[in-house]
Order: C-alpha cells, then structure tokens, then sequence
C-alpha cells in the first residue's frame, strides 16, 4: 500500500506538472505592416528574447506566435531594414499589431573586423567594407563572392569560372598569399600553397550572413599573412536562422572564345534549435558549369605587344599552347634559337568543367545567453583552372576542416584543423613538354632527337622536304605526334595524354600530376578586458603547425640519391595585445603591437597606432599608422620544381644550401645569356669556361637566404553622413615595402644534384629571393551611398593606385593594378511589395601585368551586371533573373586566363522563412 501510494503520488505531481506546462502556454497574433506605406510586411523575424520560440509574418503581414512560457516575457521583432522592435509580454494570448518604422542603417551597421571589438562601421579606425545580408540576396553575379568586385578598394582576379582571387592594394596575383580569408574565423589557405581557392571554400550562398573586407595590412592583429588584407565571412547561426532554405539555379555561359554552355547550382540548408539550449544546422551545395575558355594560340608570351602574327616562327611560345617554353639555341648554320611545337590548352584537358562541391554541418549548444559551445565539419572541393608560373588543372581535390570553438562576448577559444587531398591535379605546361618529349626527345644520349631532325631537315638532309623552310623542318621533326599527311594527332596521342597525366611530377617515369597531402592544425584565444573602465583592452595569441607532404612532386623532401619523401613540419606563434581609450567623447586612440615567429626566421613586432576624430555622430576622422609583415610562404621556403623558366627552389638554408645558388652562387641572367649567344661554354660539371669567343665579362647574381617581407603604411580617412541619407568615405594611403618577396632568374656556376641526377652548371634557375630595393604604392578610395525615396540606393566608388621603385634586373614585383578604377550601382530591394532589383557598372583601366607566366599590358574592360527579383509569399520563394557583362565582350583579368563572356541565370530560393 505504501508503495502503491508513492506511485499515485508521483503520478499526480507529473500530471500537474503537465498541467502547468500546458497552461503556461501563451499565444501572441497580429499585423505587422510598414509605418509609412501601411503595406503588410512579409518575413518579419519574430522571437522571444533568451529563447528559441519564434515565427515569420505571412504573405499578409499576419503572425501567430506559440510560446510555452508564462508572461511575462520579451518578444523582438526584427526586419532588414527597419528599426528592431522589443516589446514585452505582460499577459496571456495578446494581440499585438505593429507598425515598424524604416530604419536609417547607413552607416550603422556594427563591424569587428577592425579592431576584434563591436564598433559602428562609421568609427572604425581603418578603412572596412561591409556586405550585409540584403546585399548578398540583391548582388547581380551568379555568385556573390563575384559580388566582391563592386567594393571599394576591392580587385579580382578570375583564373577560372569559380575560381576567383581577391586582392586589395595592389600585387594581385591568381593566387594571393599576402590575403587572408577567414571563415568563421578559420583560414581557408591552402596549406601548400598558402592562398585562398576564392568561393569553392567559403560558406554556402544560403548559408552566408555577412562579410566583412579590411583592405591594407592588418598583421598587427590577424597575423603574418594578413600582409595587404583580411576577409571575414560569418556564417548564419542555427539558433538566429532556423528553418529548411533551397536553391535552385539554372543558366547559361557564353563567350566569343568559347560558345554556348549550361549552367547549374543547387544548394539545401536545414537548421534547427531544439531548445533554449542546442541547435545544429547542415549545408549543401554542387555546381557544374563549362569553365571558360583559354585559347589564345596567337599571342607570343615572350613578345606579346608584337603587332604581326609571330604563330608561325620556329621560336614562337604560344599563350595558350603547352610544351613550347623552353627555348633551344641552335648557334650553328644561322638558325638561331627554335622552340618545340606548342599543344592546344584545350587539348591537353581531360575535361573543361568548373565543378565546386561542398557540405558542412556545425553543432551548437548555449550553455547560457552568453556562453555557447560550437562543433563544426566542413568538406569543400571540385575541379577549376589555375595559373601560376604554368596553368594547373584541378581535379577532384577536397580540403577538410574541423573546428571547435568557446565563444562569449568577451572571449573565445577555438582550434581547427583544414586538410588538403590533391592526387589528380596536374600541370598543364609540363604536360604538353612531356607529351612532346615521349614522341621524340629534343636530345637523346646518342646525339638524335627532334632537335637535330629539326635541323637536318631545315639545312636539306631529308629528301622530299625543302630545305630553308622553318615549318616543313617542324613538319618532319613532329612526324611521330603529327601526321604530316593530315596535320592531325596520331591515333595514340590522346592515349600518352592520358597516361602522362596519370604519373607524379619528378618522378620515374615523369608525369604531370601533383600530390600533397598537407594539413594546418591552427589554435588560438582572445580576451576583452570589459572589467576594466578606462579603456579597451583586448589580448589573444595563436599556435600554428604546418604538417606538408607532396611525394617529392612539389616540395624538397627527398633531395638525395635513393631516399625517399618524408612528411615534414615548421610552426609559428604569436600574441598581441591593443588598448583604446576614448577621450572627451570625440577621440578614441588605440594602439596595438603583436610578436610573431616562425621557425626559421627571426621574430617580428607589429605595431599599430590610430586616431579617430568625431566632432559629432555623424563626421569622423581617422589616422593610422601601422605596420605588416608576412613570413615566406611553404613553397617559397620549401619548393623544388623543375620549370621552363628556371628551377624552381626554396630560399630556407635547409633548403637552399645543398644546391649552392645562393650567396655568389650564380651568374645574372643578362650576362649569361650574352655569353652563351656568343657562343661561350662552360664545363658542365666543373662550371670552368670554356670558350668565350665574345670576350662577355660575366657577373655574379648574389642572392641571400629570405628574410620576411615587411610594410609601413600611413593611412588618413574621412566619412561623413549627410542626413541620415548620404554617406561618404574618402581615405588616401602611402606604403612603404621593404624586402619584398619575388623570384630572380639566373644561371648556376657550378653543377649540383638532386636525387643522384646532375644538374649542369650553366642551368637556369629561379630562386625565390628578396628585393633589395624598397617599394612603394600609393592610393585613393572614394565611396558613397545615397539612400534616395522609395527604397532606391545609388552606390559608387574610385579607386587610384600607383606603385614605384626600381628592381633589380629580372626581379618581378607583379604590383598588377589599374590605375583606375570604378563602380556604379543602383538597387531597390522594394520596387513593390514584391518585386526588387539591382544593377551594376564597373570599369577599370588598361594596366601592365606582370608574373611569372608573362606580362603584358591587359585592355580595359568595362562591365555591366543586372538582375530583377520577385517574391512569392505564398511559396515562401523568391524569383531572381540576372545577368553578368550584358552586351559586353570577352574580357580577361590577367595575361594568359581564360576569356570571361557572360552569365546568364534565374533562381528560385524557397526559404521557410523568408528572411
């Protein structure tokens, strides 16, 4: 009976505990409709402050709102564009109408990136750009990371259809390492190469809130790499963003050089808060398009401005053609220097698809309104086009990332580790040398080889081909790859196509195709002092270990005779601290330093200074001062790569030394090639001379083991709100670069080895080397937004930039920037209650561009994108017809990329909330 007792007891606490539970359920409805227009507004954001109870308003305005909570409580309502609205709940099943008034965000909105502390935008003491959310749904690209372009200070560069480069303030390059891009809070680079892979690692179209873009140096706070700029791309919070989105994009590419092709990006995000307390969310993304095309098989890259057709010269090196870069001097019979016969870019590709794949999910648990735990697993990859000193087909790579992360208002701790898999990728410039080479060697030991066939031919020594004549002597030299009968590819050509680009780089037999396996396991912290009340102080630190890896294909791990590639390390550690003070409510002054170091180098200090000067809210001042720097890169520090324009090799001692080019070890360029055309020699083995008929006194290239490249830069910036409704920001800098990071052509004296093959004395290396003069760039940034009546925005922006310093002969600095530049937009998000749109112009000079693939002066271009959308409240679903380079021609970004035409598209995105 006692026993039975207990369980009827027990019995009826829980059910009036259910009881309480079900009764304390309060029910909120009403209207939410526009203060000034009195149109109903759809897709309000409704949710009860501290919780996770939450709802959007209808097609009508209409919302009701189910809270299990007894009253009272806080329900926000918030709307892009509008002010936040947070009303309290002092009794059950209320009737709430709301007209919410339009909010004069210009120049409100609330940034970290500056200074690792919430500030409005207006106060930040160094130039930042922002894109919001309605900025990324109403961007006119097909991507929005294309979107970036239209940003002031911003520069892209497309090696690809989705492979895009951001650049601020000059040196752009297709793969940028002195840009840092961070994902919520993590760095996408790619271990190996340092760089970012644009948007194929960045979050989802579905998933992205906001980004946030520093242009200049921001080492005294993000570290070495930030070295011209950082990126901050934050992702949407399952607890601030719940609910099921899909995309759905279909379209067309199309271009002079290229034609016609489709075109298609599907995208999925589900998230969803379970409770006050946990929340997870799942992102899914593919896209498959035709890559544009590189086809340029007329322009010489060692004589681009050339106004004949050079495409029939016997030392013609084709753009877009493979297989063609080495030159080969015939000093005998008056021939002079000839090259082999280029391949097709396009036919060397297995495929021309630009395919981007990638996935994540985080898990997300609140241990109170501050404190919140976060789990994350992100896998992204695909194929693309690169170009660097050669292009690279990327083929089916991933990079994976693990993060896990502690984070309040006043701290965070978090630690991840990115994985890079390349096992299919492969170069396209080695692979059209090697595909030459198998069907007849330029030299083989006995002294034949297409070489001599070559000359043979050309000089009257093969009956039936005339003699003096350049083309039948290639003709006859290319008999075993190309049927002089037809001019077409032997039938066995695309089957050593296929198996070259099957074997490791450097490797025996040699092939085409890159491995690495590399990783980045990164940790770090940070700490606001908000205790402290006279001033903003603020410390964090980071750890950093490099684990690379690349069988012997890219990097130096098994440079003697019989070892074998071995996974190495290196590591760097930094701390910094800033403190702000604001003074009599009109000056805030801060100032920061940060310590790196990296093994290898010595220790570098960063500090930072500025001064923002408010008269009133709406004017501001700003001045600073500071100073970057950024540690060599992995394959700077640690490459051996064997190219048609010189090996390839990492300036650390541990590197460098073996091979005896640094430090006196070569000869310039110039000198040597004068002496070589006149006919001079040297022992191969020995390096002795010879003979130097031309009497060529040569000179010595003296290149030292790198030192960090390191900048002062001088920044003044005034902005200005007029009326709630016209904002202006002007800012003008002055840089300073000192040991400047670059390559050096030059010939080796002596000879040296690796893995037990001699390297001649007399080879032409490219030792990565220091510029020993200093650098300077100069720029000017004007931007404004105009918020005219009825919902319309008018944005623009110029850009200035110049750059200056003498270099030494064959350094190149690849500053690779317009002078001009600028942009042009106008939008309205609300034409109608349903329907908005957007439309962009950029423009930017003509400019010389410089690397290690070639240079050339790039055209100007001019572009114009567009797109309308219309919002469908009864399918939750928005519309989105767009268009990009309307009625515009082929334009590239930078000498021997592909030729961008136009995109094409409609969307439809359903959104379970319409947000």
């Amino acid at each position: 009976m006692m026993k039975l007792s207990g369980t009827i007891k027990w019995l009826l606490f829980a059910g009036a505990t259910w009881s309480s539970v079900l009764s304390a359920q309060t029910t909120v409805s009403g209207t939410i409709t526009d203060a000034g227009t009195r149109q109903p507004l759809m897709g309000v954001n409704i949710l009860v402050q501290g919780g996770t109870s939450g709802t959007t308003t209808e097609g009508d305005g209409t919302y009701t709102l189910n809270v299990n909570q007894s009253p009272p409580f806080t329900v926000v309502f918030s709307y892009l564009g509008y002010q936040t609205e947070q009303i309290t709940i002092t009794e059950g099943n209320a009737t709430l109408d709301l007209a919410m008034q339009e909010a004069a965000m210009l120049g409100q909105e609330v940034v970290m990136s500056a200074s690792r502390l919430r500030q409005r935008i207006l106060k930040s003491p160094v130039s930042i750009e922002k894109m919001n959310l309605q900025f990324i749904q109403q961007a006119a690209s097909a991507d929005y990371y294309d979107a970036l372009a239209n940003l002031k200070g911003v520069q892209v560069t497309n090696s690809g259809l989705n492979l895009t480069s951001v650049n601020t303030r000059g040196f752009a390059a297709p793969f940028n390492s002195r840009f840092v891009q961070l994902v919520d809070g993590m760095d996408t680079a790619d271990p190996t190469i340092n760089a970012n892979l644009g948007s194929i690692l960045g979050p989802t179209e579905l998933d992205m809130e906001s980004i946030e873009l520093v242009p200049g140096a921001a080492s005294a706070l993000y570290g070495p790499n930030a070295f011209n700029g950082i990126m901050l791309m934050n992702s949407k919070s399952p607890f601030e963003y719940p609910g099921l989105s899909v995309m759905v994009k279909q379209g067309f590419t199309s271009s002079n050089a290229g034609g016609a092709f489709g075109m298609g990006a599907y995208g999925l995000r589900f998230a969803k808060a379970l409770n006050d307390k946990f929340a997870f969310k799942v992102n899914v993304y593919y896209l498959k398009a035709e890559d544009w095309t590189a086809n340029d098989y007329t322009t010489d890259r060692n004589n681009p401005d050339s106004p004949t057709d050079l495409s029939g010269t016997p030392n013609f090196d084709g753009l877009n053609l493979h297989g063609d870069e080495t030159p080969i001097p015939i000093n005998a019979f008056g021939i002079g220097t000839i090259r082999r016969t280029g391949i097709k870019e396009v036919t060397l590709l297995d495929h021309n698809d630009a395919v981007t794949r990638k996935a994540d999910a985080a898990l997300h648990y609140r241990f109170h309104d501050d404190l919140e735990l976060i789990g994350m697993y992100r896998i992204a990859g695909g194929s693309a086009l690169g170009q660097g000193y050669t292009k690279f087909a990327y083929r089916d790579f991933t990079s994976e990332f693990y993060k896990l992360e502690l984070k309040a208002s006043d701290f965070f701790v978090r630690s991840y580790i990115t994985f890079t898999n390349i096992d299919k990728t492969y170069d396209v410039g080695a692979l059209g040398a090697l595909v030459n080479e198998r069907f007849n060697p330029t030299v083989r030991a006995d002294g034949t080889g297409w070489a001599t066939d070559y000359v043979t031919a050309f000089l009257g020594g093969i009956p039936n081909v005339a003699p003096n004549d350049p083309t039948a002597a290639r003709t006859y030299a290319d008999r075993f790859m190309i049927d002089p009968s037809t001019g077409q590819y032997v039938p066995s050509f695309q089957d050593v196509v296929s198996e070259i680009r099957s074997l490791d780089y450097q490797r025996d037999p040699p092939g085409s195709s890159f491995y690495s396996k590399s990783n980045i396991w990164h940790s770090e912290f940070y700490y606001h002092f908000s205790q402290l009340k006279w001033a903003e102080v603020i410390a964090g630190g980071n750890f950093r270990r490099y684990s690379l890896f690349s069988k012997g294909t890219i990097f130096d791990e098994a440079p003697e005779a019989g070892s074998e590639p071995e996974r190495f390390f290196t590591n760097t550690l930094g701390g910094y601290t800033q403190i702000s003070k604001t003074i009599n409510e009109k000056f805030n002054l801060s100032a920061s330093i940060r310590y790196d170091k990296m093994v290898d180098f010595d220790g570098q200090f960063t500090p930072r200074v500025s001064l923002v000067y408010s008269p009133d809210a709406n004017n501001n001042l700003r001045i600073n001062y500071q100073t970057g720097f950024r540690f060599p890169d992995m394959l700077q520090q640690f490459i051996f790569f064997p190219a048609p324009g010189g090996i390839n090799i990492g300036g650390v001692p541990s590197v460098g030394s073996r091979y005896g080019i640094y430090n006196g070890g070569l000869w310039t360029k110039a000198s040597y090639e004068d002496f070589a055309a006149q006919g001079g020699t040297l022992d191969p083995t020995t390096g002795a001379i010879l003979s130097n008929p031309g009497n060529v006194t040569l000179e010595t290239e003296n290149v030292s083991y790198l030192k960090p490249e390191q900048l002062k830069s001088f920044e003044i910036g005034y902005n200005i709100l007029i009326s709630g409704k016209l904002l202006i920001d002007v800012n003008y800098y002055h840089t300073w670069y000192t040991n400047f990071l670059g390559q050096i052509r030059a010939y080796s004296k002596a000879a040296t080895d690796h893995r037990g093959q001699q390297i001649d004395a007399g080879t032409l290396w490219a030792p990565n080397a220091n510029s020993p003069s200093e650098l300077t760039s100069n720029g000017i940034g004007i931007g404004l937004t105009y918020n005219l009546p009825n919902n319309y925005v008018l944005t623009g922006n110029y850009n200035y930039a110049t750059f200056s310093g003498e270099q030494p002969e064959g350094f190149l600095a690849q500053f690779n920037t317009p002078k001009n530049r600028f942009t042009l937009g106008l939008g309205n998000p609300r034409l109608t209650r349903r329907l908005g749109f957007q439309v962009n112009y950029r423009y930017q000079d003509s400019f010389f561009w410089e690397s290690d693939y070639g240079s050339a002066t790039m055209p100007s271009y001019g572009l114009l994108d567009a797109q309308v959308n219309y919002r469908i409240p009864d399918l939750k679903t928005m519309i989105k017809l767009g268009g990009t380079n309307i009625g515009g021609n082929d334009y590239r970004t930078n000498f021997g990329s592909t030729f961008i035409g136009q995109t094409f598209y409609v969307s439809l995105v359903f959104d379970e909330f319409m947000k």
